[in-house]
Parts: C-alpha cells; sequence; structure tokens
C-alpha cells in the first residue's frame, strides 16, 4: 500500500521497475515478466500434459509474495479448459496425491512435495505432475527435471542494463515460457 507513495518521490528517468510491475503510474519505466495472460499462455502449451491428472493444484502459500494475479489466470485457464482445480494456501496442510498435478510458486513448497514423493514412492511426472514457477540451474537435475514456468531472467538483467546505460524510457515484458521436463 505504501509503494506508490514512496515510488513516486522518484525522478521517473532514474527510476527501472523490475520484474514486477507494481502499476504505480503508467509513465513509470519497466522491464517485467507478466504474471497473468503468459502464464495462462504457457500452461496452454501443456495443456496435453495436465490431461494426463484428474485435477490440477495451485499450491500458493501463505509465506509468499508471489502476485496474486497469477490464481485468477490460473482459474481461468483450469475453467476454460475443463479441469478439476483447488488453490491451497495452508502449507501446513499440504498433502501431495497420486492423480493430481501441482503448480507450485515455493521452492520451498517443491522441497516438501519431493520429499512426500519420496515417502509415498510417487514418481513425478508419473503418478503426479509437478510445475514449478521460474527457472533455477538445479531444477534441470532434480528428479530427471522439474518443469517450469519462468521468464528469461538473462534478458530481464540485459534489458535493465539497457535502460542504464542508454538512458532511454523503457516499458516492456520479458517472455514467460513453459520448459517441459520429465516432471509434468
Amino acid at each position: 500500500q505504501d509503494i506508490p507513495s514512496v515510488v513516486s518521490k522518484i525522478a521517473n528517468e532514474k527510476l527501472l521497475l523490475i520484474d514486477w510491475n507494481i502499476y504505480t503510474n503508467p509513465d513509470h519505466n519497466y522491464v517485467c515478466q507478466d504474471f497473468g495472460k503468459a502464464f495462462y499462455s504457457s500452461l496452454e502449451t501443456g495443456l496435453d500434459l495436465f490431461r494426463k491428472y484428474k485435477e490440477v493444484h495451485f499450491l500458493y502459500p501463505e509465506y509468499t509474495q508471489h502476485p496474486p494475479e497469477t490464481i485468477d489466470f490460473f482459474k481461468k485457464f483450469c475453467h476454460d479448459y475443463g479441469f478439476k482445480c483447488e488453490v491451497l494456501t495452508d502449507s501446513k496442510k499440504y498433502d501431495f496425491q497420486k492423480g493430481v498435478a501441482y503448480v507450485s510458486v515455493s521452492d520451498r513448497v517443491l522441497g516438501s512435495l519431493l520429499e512426500q514423493c519420496k515417502i509415498k514412492d510417487l514418481e513425478p511426472g508419473v503418478d503426479l505432475g509437478i510445475l514449478s514457477y521460474n527457472e533455477t540451474p538445479m531444477k534441470e537435475f532434480i528428479y530427471k527435471g522439474i518443469s517450469v514456468v519462468s521468464t528469461d531472467f538473462k534478458a530481464l538483467g540485459t534489458k535493465a542494463a539497457e535502460f542504464i546505460m542508454n538512458d532511454q524510457p523503457m516499458q516492456q515484458y520479458i517472455e514467460t515460457k513453459l520448459l517441459v521436463r520429465e516432471s509434468l
């Protein structure tokens, strides 16, 4: 709630919002990822993979700062394509089940999910699906690879550097894509 008043004190030509456009002022400079429509489009590219599961659950733990608009587009995707879905927010009650695809916005929750897979002898990509938010180097190697929906963080950084070097206004979204690995 305080962000707009604090950010408004910074001269627009010296301000670049990075990663999440908090919509403080339409004239602000930004280089961001789209947590709404681009997320929805990424899910669409994996439509056939999601159809392997009886339900799709969005793991949105109580401690996350992930943009909530992602939940709206997750629900829209599930509604538009006929998936039974739930948004689970109480991380203490997560009980991962066979036949469900899980979308996780938290690496801490991803760790818990993988731990339960090991304990319950559930194979990611076979018994249940896992889609994690944001690519990290380790996700390529964990459990034969964790599927991710992610923006290109290198491109995000490159554009931020261009803003600094070129001293030109910037309002740009960086593409968000689904990277499929064996967990989905």
